[in-house]
């Protein structure tokens, strides 16, 4: 019998119009992350496509962008202040997306934007340069919260074991900062770029309203999971105080309550593009994409910002069967950059692939050798998923392109 992992459907199917399965797994709460989660993934139609391609098809034929804007609007002169303080926080890194969303609020809607930044693991430089270009070109305050580094590295180093997933640290920044900078500062609104929808990260009916729902970052349950242990193991393991793990803790009910705290995206009110996001972030804020092709993709503007990138989508990969390459082209895509036959190529070249460049740099910074590192990886494959067959891996079910294509 296949033993399949993660809860995944065992039937491994593709969208007929993009590069994505049903295998691509639903965003969660990490606080409720363990090795036995099992996960809600996106939907495929009795048609072929997936939620985000269908997302991609209302976006296109069913909302109308004039009249979306115009709710925008509406929507931000209730959280306008006229004093010159600030109205609303931007999360992000300086990325070309978060650019986007702090440059548009602040020059053509005429916010006040706090920018708020949950620092990487490691910067890189590309990375560096462009946080500083989102100040300094684009103008922006910015506060930059750095994590205990010990804390951080245990954290990650728990969670590529348990979990497989060496990224989930800067998760918890991404889905809780911003919102505890809006509680600690009394700002009402916290906005960020493009939906999960986009992605099909999300099931497709929560794209139906612009805000993001507070499951993602409110957890009230006495078992908190960081790293795939119980915060209290964490404690015990590493002789950890409550205020080393402070930060990564999530938002609890009692908290936001009655604090009328709303959290959007700014792309369900703008037509949302990746790559006009950074043609957008480059000439308004002067962002400039990595020197160097991305490994795992053909681009090098995307997830730049943190050494360990790489390794979190070749992780991706390893438990998904689902590289960054598919991500990329499947959003372009979707977006009429590409066709279909053109993405399954660079599929076919690019994902998967190992990211060498900070490999041993991620290594040093977890503290486990490269044999410890594979032996990890191979016990995150699920059957399902890959077949061993001579010493290599290779992927059971391989997408093919169609007459359509």
């Amino acid at each position: 019998m296949t033993k399949v992992k993660y809860g995944l459907p065992e039937k491994i199917i593709y969208c007929k119009r993009c590069l994505m399965s049903n295998q691509k797994p639903h965003s969660v709460n990490e606080t409720t992350h363990t090795s036995t989660s099992l996960k809600e993934t996106m939907k495929i139609d009795s048609s072929g496509a997936c939620d985000a391609c269908n997302y991609a098809d209302y976006k296109k034929n069913k909302i109308n962008w004039e009249k979306r804007e115009n709710q925008l609007v509406t929507m931000l002169e209730k959280y306008r202040k006229n004093d010159g303080s600030y109205d609303c926080i931007v999360s992000g890194s300086g990325g070309k997306d978060s650019v986007q969303v702090a440059h548009m609020l602040k020059y053509k809607y005429g916010m006040h934007p706090l920018t708020v930044t949950w620092a990487p693991h490691m910067y890189t430089d590309a990375g560096k340069k462009n946080l500083e270009s989102w100040i300094n070109i684009g103008g922006f305050d910015n506060l930059l919260f750095t994590t205990n580094g010990k804390v951080m590295k245990k954290l990650t180093y728990e969670a590529f074991k348990n979990l497989y997933f060496p990224f989930q640290p800067f998760k918890f920044g991404i889905k809780f900062w911003a919102t505890k900078m809006a509680l600690k500062f009394n700002i009402k609104l916290v906005m960020y770029g493009e939906p999960y929808a986009e992605y099909g990260s999300t099931p497709l009916s929560e794209a139906e309203a612009p805000s993001l729902d507070l499951k993602y970052f409110v957890n009230d349950s006495k078992n908190i999971y960081l790293g795939g242990m119980l915060d209290s193991e964490l404690k015990k393991k590493y002789n950890f105080s409550n205020n080393d793990l402070l930060p990564f803790m999530p938002i609890r009910s009692i908290d936001i309550k009655n604090k009328n705290v709303n959290v959007e995206y700014l792309g369900w009110y703008i037509n949302w593009d990746p790559q006009k996001a950074f043609y957008y972030a480059s000439e308004n804020c002067g962002f400039m994409p990595d020197d160097e092709r991305t490994e795992g993709t053909y681009g090098k503007y995307s997830s730049i910002d943190d050494k360990i990138d790489g390794l979190h989508y070749f992780t991706h990969y390893i438990k998904f069967g689902l590289g960054r390459c598919s991500f990329d082209a499947s959003q372009e895509i979707r977006n009429g950059h590409i066709t279909r036959a053109e993405g399954i190529a660079l599929k076919d070249k690019f994902d998967g692939e190992f990211p060498s460049r900070y490999f041993k740099t991620c290594l040093d910074y977890m503290d486990i050798t490269e044999d410890k590192f594979w032996e990890i990886t191979d016990k995150a494959r699920s059957e399902h998923i890959w077949a061993k067959k001579d010493n290599d891996w290779a992927l059971k079910s391989i997408l093919k392109i169609n007459k359509n294509d």
